[in-house]
């Protein structure tokens, strides 16, 4: 009995995390990417700093984002915008 709790489990658990992936990562790419458009729309070049403020937002930190863009000399708010397209 315990042999079967353990394999229902194990499945289980796999069939969470599969259709957890499954669901999740399209919207979040989508997200980098609208995010990664707007700079670029904007006349920015992307580099990995900016790339990396896009990803920051797709995993909602906001404040990460804007704060890498604006080091990274994106205007105040291009930055927001991008941060915002990122977070939806």
């Amino acid at each position: 009995m315990n042999v079967i709790r353990k394999i229902g489990a194990t499945l289980g658990c796999l069939a969470l995390g599969a259709a957890g992936t499954f669901l999740t990562a399209p919207a979040a790419q989508a997200d980098m990417n609208a995010c990664a458009s707007y700079l670029q729309s904007q006349g920015y070049s992307l580099n990995y700093v900016r790339i990396g403020a896009c990803y920051s937002a797709e995993d909602q930190d906001w404040d990460q984002c804007y704060h890498q863009l604006q080091w990274d000399g994106v205007y105040f708010l291009h930055a927001g915008r991008a941060c915002d397209l990122g977070m939806q």
